[in-house]
């Protein structure tokens, strides 16, 4: 855990194993929880009392994407990744990682990485702790990452907000960024019951400075989710704020709902 940098004077954090705590040169402490991830989130540095995705989101979340809706999706990220792991060392990080499924997947099938998740949201956290120990947790913000300068190889950005400066001081030379977002018909069929007007998504991702688009791809899919986890994908979507109480009531008798997945998947790489 020697890439964690303190939130607080950004100093050096060192783990005690015996006291399960990082500790830097100027006495800041930060206890492991007994899920087994760090706080790295300081009072001062949140926006809200509980920043992020709440217990019952990632609850949801968890429910839909354990049953594997999104296992296409998750199998072209770890491959992806594979094909730039080498022999020596490799450090990955989960930018927003949630409750951890795609960090799960790519620890997993590629077992020799080192692997650091973040999310703003405590839950989130907890939740990604207790299913994977083999993974370093820490609730944090991308705003002020609690990682040292060019300690990370691949940042993998599902959705995430990101800082830029944050990725040019984080990632190494000539690291890389992958970044997944939706495409032009992600979720077609469930937009259908909530626009009258169904538009293309746009498709052009944010420019990050310091980083060149190398490649671009589509992954797209269909799936065809239970009512519940019809229920659980909407409160996952943007749009969800969108839906009537007629449009959810639809969306829950929709059996049998045939739903196009659309991902763009992103390759940067540092100057």
């Amino acid at each position: 855990m020697t890439e964690y940098l303190c939130p607080i004077c950004a100093g050096h954090l060192v783990f005690s194993p015996a006291d399960k705590r990082l500790e830097c040169m100027n006495t800041h402490v930060f206890d492991q929880a007994r899920q087994g991830y760090f706080n790295l989130l300081p009072v001062q540095q949140k926006k809200s009392k509980n920043p992020g995705d709440s217990k019952d989101m990632i609850a949801a979340r968890h429910d839909f994407l354990a049953a594997g809706y999104y296992l296409p999706l998750a199998k072209h990220i770890v491959g992806t990744i594979d094909e730039q792991v080498c022999s020596g060392p490799y450090t990955v990080l989960d930018l927003g990682c949630g409750e951890g499924y795609y960090a799960r997947q790519i620890k997993q099938d590629i077992p020799t990485i080192k692997l650091y998740g973040i999310d703003i949201s405590k839950p989130a956290i907890i939740k990604a702790s207790q299913l994977d120990k083999n993974s370093c947790y820490s609730v944090s913000s991308s705003d002020k990452l609690p990682l040292q300068d060019r300690s990370i190889d691949l940042v993998l950005k599902v959705y995430a907000p990101a800082n830029d400066a944050e990725l040019n001081r984080v990632v190494k030379d000539k690291g890389l960024l992958f970044t997944i977002m939706p495409g032009p018909r992600h979720l077609w069929q469930l937009r259908e019951i909530i626009y009258d007007n169904v538009r293309d998504h746009d498709t052009k991702d944010t420019r990050f400075d310091g980083f060149d688009l190398v490649s671009s791809r589509r992954v797209t899919f269909t799936i065809i989710p239970t009512k519940s986890h019809r229920v659980a994908l909407l409160q996952m979507t943007p749009f969800a704020w969108k839906a009537s109480e007629q449009a959810r009531q639809n969306i829950r008798e929709a059996d049998g709902l045939v739903i196009e997945v659309d991902f763009v998947m992103n390759v940067y790489q540092k100057r």
